[in-house]
């Protein structure tokens, strides 16, 4: 579970709220910012540009998530590109120091802002063991399973909302090698395949 933004955050903090299309890039890469970011509708892709020019989707950000928080925290420039991948998104922004004075006033809020940082963290480890120890198949099928656990489903199968394009960029893996890979893995029962959609 995210972080809550409540009504009493927003007010107390003056929070502001933005809409963009998709599309439209809410961050670059190398941007330094004042403010705080909380996704509160849509969806949102975070990527990096490799120097040959190939893009490595990092995550996607989901409604109900702050993104970008670290480099706020720090006052550090972003480590990713952010942009809208929905129709459009609904983005709360919160001035840095207006909600740092409330998360020291309330120290439940603070204790559930420090963990969605530290699961993203422990993410971020996760997906980098992934790149530089697993195979292909190892590879996607972490994400798959990440994708599923996002959605709170542990049993049922749920049919993967991502293009073979975007696993490719989530795992740093060429689109030819993410389609054989899915096939073989068809193959061995760890998924399935209908209409040309991933099931899990």
């Amino acid at each position: 579970m995210g972080f809550v933004l409540d009504d009493d955050l927003v007010e107390v903090t003056n929070a502001e709220f933005k809409r963009y299309y998709k599309g439209d890039m809410v961050l670059n890469e190398g941007d330094c910012s004042e403010w705080f970011y909380y996704l509160k509708q849509g969806e949102l892709s975070v990527s990096n540009l490799t120097e040959k020019g190939k893009e490595l989707l990092q995550h996607k950000v989901k409604s109900g998530h702050f993104f970008a928080e670290p480099a706020v925290l720090l006052g550090e420039p972003f480590p990713g590109n952010v942009e809208v991948c929905s129709d459009k998104v609904e983005i709360v922004r919160i001035k840095r120091d207006s909600l740092i004075d409330y998360l020291k006033s309330h120290p439940e809020k603070l204790f559930e802002f420090t963990l969605s940082v530290a699961r993203k963290s422990i993410k971020k480890s996760q997906l980098l063991k992934q790149i530089v120890l697993f195979n292909p198949e190892d590879r996607i099928l972490l994400q798959l399973r990440d994708y599923k656990r996002d959605y709170g489903k542990t049993t049922d199968k749920v049919m993967v909302e991502m293009t073979r394009k975007e696993i490719s960029h989530m795992t740093g893996l060429r689109i030819e090698t993410v389609i054989r890979a899915i096939k073989k893995m068809e193959k061995e029962g760890k998924l399935e395949i209908v209409n040309g959609k991933i099931f899990i």
